[in-house]
């Protein structure tokens, strides 16, 4: 998964000026909403990813342990 790099800078600006016209720090229209919305999409990337190594590491492995099972048994 592609994912879209952070620009902090221009997020510090624009949580700067929202801060300084009222704008609420928290929620979802608050001056943290971009920051962490894409702290939330890089760690569920990131599980994702995992998960999907660790399911392919057990399908292999399953498939090598299956076919040495018949070899045995034959």
């Amino acid at each position: 998964m592609a994912q879209e790099e952070f620009d902090f800078e221009s997020f510090k600006n624009e949580a700067i000026a929202g801060l300084y016209s009222g704008k609420k720090m928290t929620g979802t229209d608050g001056v943290l909403a971009p920051m962490v919305k894409h702290f939330l999409e890089s760690m569920m990337s990131g599980e994702l990813e995992y998960h999907l190594a660790q399911d392919k590491l057990k399908s292999r492995l399953t498939v090598r342990t299956v076919k040495r099972r018949r070899l045995c048994v034959v």
